[in-house]
């Protein structure tokens, strides 16, 4: 039940697996994938240290809050999905499926 992470720019993103703790789907009126966007995603700036805004443990999909209201998995705005896997071109949610 992890949270898998391909921007590999986002400094939350520890080898795939997302650390952020909580994070935040956006797309409230998203009927595909590309609607979607993790609202938590920071870019890794190299010449600063973020490693202090990273969570100890992996994100799982029940720490994730889904704006996404047509989503298949969005139970009162909390993810549902077993796995959830975060686009790398645009952090968009890939595991987003309308309902």
């Amino acid at each position: 039940m992890t949270l898998n992470c391909s921007v590999d720019n986002c400094v939350y993103n520890n080898s795939g697996i997302c650390y952020a703790g909580n994070i935040k789907i956006s797309g409230s009126k998203a009927s595909t994938t590309s609607g979607t966007t993790c609202a938590t995603f920071t870019p890794q700036d190299n010449s600063n240290n973020f490693t202090n805004n990273t969570s100890n443990t992996f994100t799982t999909s029940s720490d994730i809050e889904c704006m996404a209201k047509k989503c298949n998995y969005n139970s009162a705005c909390t993810c549902t999905a077993p796995n959830v896997q975060i686009n790398f071109n645009n952090a968009s949610c890939d595991t987003f499926i309308c309902y």
